[in-house]
């Protein structure tokens, strides 16, 4: 009997060639890894793991939102560490990223061998969709490793029809399924990988039947590790939030333009981010492996574009984070198909090619993320109520202030939810007593009741405005300062509240 392999037996320049690429993944996603400043929901995320950090009895907090907590439970060691909140929650997505770009690594050679294992490597870390997440303090990045290792194990469970690969990919589903909704696509896809190995005249075997088990085993695994939310009293909250984004299944064929919008955008994130050379020599990649392989074409169209169909079926709102899983599915494909050419020489050659535009890219995310060239539906990470700019520098300047008047200082923010205030409380958390941030929602006058209430006894009392624009001082407002976003029309501006002169 044939003794399986579960790992390659690598030589000393692959192994060099390994250790080059993490280390040029680590340089590049730490670099200016907080240049681009906090977007909403990074502000909520790493505010949750503040407070299950401080408060065990909040561990589930992300439930309240609707949102599968293993992300935010997994920030928590690195604030543990880490002073700066947003560094902290953007490492543990670069943690995530090299998990991602290990993973594809591991798929290429499960599949093709060494030769593509190292090219799927390389253009993963030089992925601009991919490098924007994994330097991004959401669970996008944790989400894509996730898929990636359950896509692995999935074809591991395939080959040796074991118990204990049955019981980890079982707990890797579950994680993933933690991390995200979207995570039960990979659940589904796990039996895709019995192509690989499946002997047709003797499909109906007791092979077959052993592999069925495993795979309920897996599954069933996974669903256990998932409900472990209902130790929390806010699991509902997960079916209400994902009615929120997408549509009931009746409904799913009854607006056209919906699904040929969402369909299209795929394709022209993937053109924007990706960028178009990779993307045509991936979808050439695949031609070739339903002309050498159709089982593993087969298996890989069913990784790539089931999740994708999926995804653009039921999304009522879409965005490129929402797809970001699909990626390393494009990059593996072509990665194989660079492989496929003979010559080494010219292989590394396009290769070198092909990744100068992911390059010029990724050097803007680095050194001038603002202007980076967004699609239009990512603009809210620079511009709009959405974009950062300023929470950290009024947080610290309320810091200081405080430090320097001694007196009780109270900030009044436009909003209850998001940037304002969890942003702030972010950045202030545990640096200063006497700090007071209160959240107002709908503000229907300037200054709002609630401040001058407070000024009246309180005279350090501030508001900030973000989604209401307004020019310069306000009747009964003094302008502190304001930070301009990459559009100068979206401004977030710190008031100071004047007291009413009687």
């Amino acid at each position: 009997m044939k003794v399986m392999q579960w790992f390659p037996r690598l030589k000393k320049l692959e192994w060099l060639i390994i250790l080059g690429v993490i280390i040029v993944y680590f340089v590049l996603t730490l670099t200016n890894l907080t240049k681009l400043p906090i977007f909403v929901d990074e502000a909520l995320y790493l505010r949750w793991a503040q407070i299950a950090w401080h408060d065990a009895s909040w561990r589930f907090i992300s439930l309240t939102d609707g949102k599968q907590p293993l992300y935010v439970w997994f920030v928590i060691p690195f604030m543990k560490l880490i002073s700066d909140p947003l560094y902290a929650g953007r490492l543990a997505s670069v943690v995530c990223g090299l998990f991602s770009v290990l993973g594809i690594g591991y798929l290429g050679w499960l599949i093709q061998g060494k030769r593509t294992a190292l090219f799927a490597m390389i253009v993963a870390t030089l992925s601009p969709y991919l490098f924007f997440y994994y330097r991004f303090g959401v669970m996008e990045s944790m989400l894509v490793a996730g898929s990636l290792w359950v896509c692995n194990f999935s074809i591991l469970l395939a080959r040796a029809r074991r118990l204990d690969v049955a019981l980890i990919l079982g707990m890797l589903g579950g994680a993933t399924m933690l991390v995200k909704s979207s995570g039960t696509f990979f659940l589904l896809l796990i039996p895709f990988a019995y192509l690989l190995v499946a002997d047709f005249p003797k499909f109906f075997s007791r092979s077959t039947g052993r592999y069925s088990l495993l795979v309920l085993v897996s599954w069933i695994l996974a669903t256990v590790i998932y409900n472990v939310q209902r130790l929390s009293p806010w699991m509902h909250m997960i079916a209400q939030k994902n009615a929120f984004f997408i549509v009931p299944y009746a409904e799913i064929f009854a607006e056209f333009a919906r699904l040929s919008n969402n369909f299209l955008d795929v394709w022209r994130w993937q053109i924007s981010y990706t960028t178009l050379p990779l993307l045509l020599i991936a979808l050439f990649g695949l031609y070739q492996l339903f002309r050498k392989n159709w089982r593993l074409g087969v298996f890989l169209s069913a990784w790539l574009f089931g999740p994708m169909l999926g995804t653009v079926l039921l999304a009522r709102l879409f965005a490129p984070r929402y797809i970001v899983f699909v990626t390393p599915f494009i990059l593996l494909l072509a990665a194989s198909a660079i492989s496929a050419i003979k010559n080494l020489k010219y292989s590394i050659l396009i290769l070198f090619v092909l990744t100068l535009p992911p390059l010029y890219l990724i050097g803007r995310l680095l050194f001038d993320p603002i202007h980076f060239p967004y699609v239009s539906v990512d603009e809210g990470y620079v511009n709009g109520w959405s974009a950062g700019e300023g929470t950290k520098q009024i947080a610290d300047w309320a810091v200081n202030r405080l430090q320097t008047t001694g007196q009780p200082l109270t900030i009044f923010t436009e909003g209850t939810f998001g940037i304002l205030p969890h942003g702030l409380e972010l950045y202030a958390d545990g640096r200063v007593e006497g700090l007071t941030i209160r959240g107002l929602y709908p503000i229907n006058s300037i200054p709002p009741q609630e401040t001058i209430e407070s000024v009246a006894t309180n005279p350090e009392t501030y508001l900030i405005l973000n989604n209401t624009q307004t020019m310069g001082d306000q009747a009964g407002l003094e302008l502190i300062a304001e930070y301009a976003k990459r559009d100068p029309a979206y401004t977030m501006r710190l008031y100071r509240v004047l007291p009413l002169i009687k």
